[in-house]
């Protein structure tokens, strides 16, 4: 079996753009569009179809990029598109089937990691997905998994879910735990102008 921490994001054919290719200015502001400007990142891929799956400088996809920050609608215009939906996007849409048959065929990759080394619990906690946050606690994901970027309780705040919160703080979840600029769940609940969820990590 693999090497968790080594999972394949499912995004492991990318369009040939090299870092000196004159596309990777536009592959960068394709995916830096991707964590939130549905807008833009539409335009570019009407420009360039053929970028749809190409890696950022950063090494990361559009798809990766709209998984990372949970954005729904841009997961959802890109896969309409072709991109592909791997475990890690699988649990932000929740789509249950598939992350139940990959838990299934691979114990260990409820321990994996996503892009941006994040791990499976911070996908699921984003995407809101109570059940499929449960499926991963109950295969073994540790609730307190931290990567340099986030940890899953980050994932829920940012989510904006209460009740995923709950769910995670049930299983041991610490709210101190600083993300990426420093910020613990109660810092970031109250920049987001989540009192409700502040109230509950603080």
């Amino acid at each position: 079996m693999a090497n968790p921490a080594q999972h394949d994001t499912g995004c492991s054919e990318p369009s040939a753009v090299t870092a000196d290719s004159p596309h990777q200015a536009v592959v960068d502001e394709l995916v830096g569009n991707a964590h939130g400007n549905l807008a833009r990142m539409s335009e570019l891929l009407d420009q360039h179809p053929e970028l749809l799956n190409a890696k950022a400088t950063w090494n990361e996809t559009a798809i990766e990029a709209a998984t990372q920050m949970g954005n729904r609608a841009i997961i959802e215009h890109l896969t309409a598109r072709g991109a592909p939906v791997d475990f890690f996007t699988a649990l932000v849409l929740g789509r249950l089937d598939q992350v139940e048959r990959e838990l299934k065929a691979k114990p260990d990759v409820a321990r994996s990691r996503g892009v941006h080394n994040l791990p499976p619990l911070y996908f699921a906690a984003i995407g809101g997905s109570r059940a499929a946050a449960e499926m991963l606690i109950a295969a073994g994901a540790d609730v307190n998994a931290r990567a340099e970027a986030a940890s899953p309780i980050h994932g829920a705040v940012m989510g904006g879910s209460a009740e995923m919160v709950r769910l995670l703080l049930q299983h041991g979840a610490d709210p101190s735990t600083p993300d990426y600029g420093g910020r613990d769940a109660p810092t970031l609940a109250r920049e987001l102008d989540r009192q409700e969820i502040a109230a509950l990590v603080s």
